[in-house]
């Protein structure tokens, strides 16, 4: 069950004097200052930093854009709406926002953020991502949006021993049925292993290729007689993609048919998520 923390908080900087001078300033960098100098504080406090992602900081950007443009009140207005978008990309257990208007100052929006205890706080809080966004408004002031998340970090996985055990799991089902065990084949895996990077890199949609796919050449390549292919996504270890295979008739269906060769492709994208690809081939 996803649950939300919810904290609004907001913080006026008044330093229209010196407004005007800043009206260039750099905001990719005042961004990746503001990050350094909550990292260093929370460091500081013995604390782990803050990563930086950037569909958070798409969010916090948008919120910032709507403010400079008077779309929205200098507020945390569609706060629940940010984190519901979120929550469809993270496992998110707590979050919370920060906001501030005032001078192209990295040092001074932080140094008020932690002047304020319940900005602070946030600033200290038991969270482990973060996304900066920064606008610009007609009248030269900036507007600052932080979010915080705590999402659990997905361990990275071992590509060769989950791609080992889920051929085990694989092949122990067709021996208990009396049929041949998959033979690896590494042109296949190559394929494999080529959809995956494009499916974890939003090359190509989540599911089975397109009849264009070039992985769909390994027919006419091998010489091969029949080819199916088997996704799996989201899934944290091998035996959860081979019990989701499993309870799909169609799926169970090609891991119990007559192919004789496969090949697995397995990555794993910057948000832990793990994409598999597992080709068959009948040869003979």
């Amino acid at each position: 069950m996803v649950r939300y923390l919810f904290i609004s908080l907001i913080l006026v900087c008044n330093f229209q004097s010196r407004i005007a001078a800043q009206d260039n300033a750099d905001i990719a960098a005042l961004e990746l200052e503001i990050h350094s100098l909550i990292n260093n504080y929370r460091s500081g406090k013995g604390l782990r930093e803050l990563k930086t992602n950037d569909a958070i900081k798409a969010e916090a950007l948008g919120h910032s854009k709507n403010m400079a443009l008077g779309k929205v009140p200098f507020s945390h207005k569609g706060f629940d709406d940010r984190f519901s978008r979120l929550a469809i990309i993270f496992n998110i257990s707590s979050g919370s926002e920060n906001v501030a208007n005032g001078p192209a100052e990295a040092k001074t929006i932080v140094e008020g953020w932690l002047a304020s205890p319940k900005h602070k706080e946030n600033i200290e809080g038991d969270f482990n991502m973060t996304g900066i966004g920064i606008s610009q408004a007609k009248n030269g002031s900036y507007f600052y949006t932080q979010i915080f998340v705590k999402s659990p970090e997905k361990p990275k996985i071992v590509v060769d021993e989950f791609e080992n055990e889920l051929l085990r799991l694989i092949n122990e089902q067709r021996k208990k049925l009396g049929l041949t065990g998959f033979t690896k084949n590494e042109l296949i895996k190559t394929e494999a292993l080529k959809y995956s990077e494009q499916m974890a890199a939003g090359r190509v949609p989540i599911g089975p290729p397109s009849f264009d796919s070039p992985i769909r050449r390994l027919v006419q390549n091998m010489n091969a007689k029949a080819m199916a292919e088997l996704i799996g996504y989201g899934f944290n270890t091998p035996k959860e993609v081979f019990d989701s295979w499993m309870a799909s008739s169609k799926q169970r269906e090609t891991i119990e048919g007559s192919y004789d060769l496969t090949g697995i492709g397995i990555t794993q994208s910057k948000d832990g998520k793990v994409f598999v690809t597992q080709v068959f081939i009948l040869s003979r």
